[in-house]
């Protein structure tokens, strides 16, 4: 009786607020099996992006290298392995699976090379007899080779002997999400020098300090930087290095500053003589002071510097459960937040006033489930037209956030405990930022 009344009272509990961890486990593999019979990868994309987590994508590479792990049914395994595969999403694991099962073809670098000539002799005038006192019993394999026509034209050999160096086969490579700027350093202070279009790949040579610049080979042979949250990598990135020869910075660009700092820092406090207004003033974020704009009046072209840029750490996110959002407050030369300014998304091209979200005087706030995103200033609070910085670098991915700033953050402690932390996906969708504007004037 007492049982019946167990299942009664869970058959009339609450419903669950989403699918449960079997539900999306047998969802992803259903649509991958679906891809696998379909070739449709525009319908499997699509597909994936509703599952109800928070990076469709890492999700599925992360169900697909459980499969290789734990030997599952072969049939789903190569389902999953493919279709991250073919969204350029694969691992080192899932790219060695996908070859040794016939999923993605070899590189043909990787053949010895062959030389072969056909032995038939050339239509050319018999050679001259060889000259008086030449060795008679000179090395037969000699006398073939010396047969043989020289070869003039070496393109061929190059590219039979070896790939490119900037070949995207040869090692660890990047897939352009979007259309890419390809800049001259690690940072957005650097010049663009190229661009990646969408699904473009390139050989991964370098990485940042910071771990959230890659450094790529074009394939004209150029040396260039892209940031991390705009690409997908696949192949082993353990080896790479910092490199040595980082250009430093144009001294006239203003960097997009990525606060390293620990959190706990203290705050600095505005001046007591800062003038009342109706608005509050913004703090400067956690561990670093606001450093003075410009000298500026009025009537000059308003400019905003990006002053501040922080990751939230983990107590104040909600941890891992917590939020994945970028809130940018907008002020004035003295602290003074402004309503009414216009900023728009880099990638998104969305528009968002400050003070129109009701989120408070002088902010905007965006959603960064699923993907990052940057902003500009556009437009000032009077209706004129405005210039800024750029604030990038928001990723939600814990992957491609530095060690520092995650230990800075509280989600690990040192180099073991972050790469467990890496490992595992850690708190991946479910990071959050911070960054200020103030304007000249």
């Amino acid at each position: 009786m007492w049982f019946g009344v167990v299942l009664l009272l869970t058959a009339c509990g609450p419903a669950q607020s989403g699918p449960s961890s079997e539900q999306l486990s047998t969802e992803t593999e259903r649509i991958a099996q679906e891809y696998s019979a379909s070739g449709n990868l525009d319908q499997a994309r699509t597909a994936l992006n509703t599952l109800e987590v928070a990076n469709p994508h890492q999700y599925l590479v992360m169900k697909a290298e459980e499969a290789v792990n734990a030997n599952q049914n072969p049939q789903i395994t190569t389902a999953l392995v493919k279709l991250a595969v073919d969204l350029r999403l694969g691992s080192g694991s899932l790219q060695t699976y996908a070859q040794q099962n016939g999923l993605v073809a070899v590189a043909p670098t990787e053949a010895p090379v062959s030389l072969s000539f056909d032995p038939a002799p050339p239509a050319t005038p018999a050679p001259a007899a060889p000259a008086a006192g030449a060795a008679a019993n000179a090395d037969t394999s000699t006398q073939v080779l010396a047969a043989v026509p020289p070869i003039t034209d070496t393109s061929a050999l190059a590219v039979a002997t070896s790939a490119p160096a900037n070949s995207a086969d040869s090692g660890p490579t990047i897939a352009a999400d979007a259309l890419v700027n390809v800049r001259n350093g690690p940072s957005v202070e650097y010049p663009v020098i190229a661009s990646l279009d969408l699904g473009e790949k390139a050989a991964v040579t370098g990485k940042s300090a910071g771990g959230d610049w890659w450094q790529i080979l074009l394939n004209d042979g150029q040396s260039g930087w892209v940031l991390g949250q705009l690409v997908a990598t696949s192949g082993d990135l353990s080896a790479v290095a910092v490199p040595a020869d980082i250009p430093a910075a144009p001294p006239t660009a203003t960097p997009a500053l990525i606060v390293e700092a620990p959190v706990e820092a203290p705050v600095s406090e505005a001046p007591a003589e800062a003038p009342a207004a109706a608005t509050e003033a913004a703090p400067a974020a956690e561990g670093e002071a606001t450093p003075a704009p410009p000298a500026a009046s009025p009537s000059d072209k308003p400019y905003f510097k990006l002053v501040a840029s922080r990751m939230w750490p983990k107590s104040e996110n909600g941890d891992c459960r917590g939020q994945h959002l970028l809130r940018i407050n907008v002020i004035d030369a003295n602290g003074v937040r402004l309503n009414g300014v216009r900023l728009k998304g880099l990638y998104t091209g969305e528009i968002i006033v400050t003070g129109s979200q009701g989120k408070g005087d002088g902010i905007i706030e965006y959603d960064l489930y699923g993907t990052g995103e940057g902003f500009s200033v556009i437009q000032n609070d009077d209706g004129r037209d405005a210039d800024s910085d750029r604030a990038e670098g928001f990723t939600t991915q814990s992957r491609d956030i530095s060690q520092d700033l995650l230990v800075a953050g509280g989600y690990c402690t040192n180099d073991a405990d972050c790469q467990i932390f890496y490992d595992s996906w850690g708190c991946n969708g479910h990071h959050s930022w911070e960054a200020t504007f103030q304007r000249n004037y």
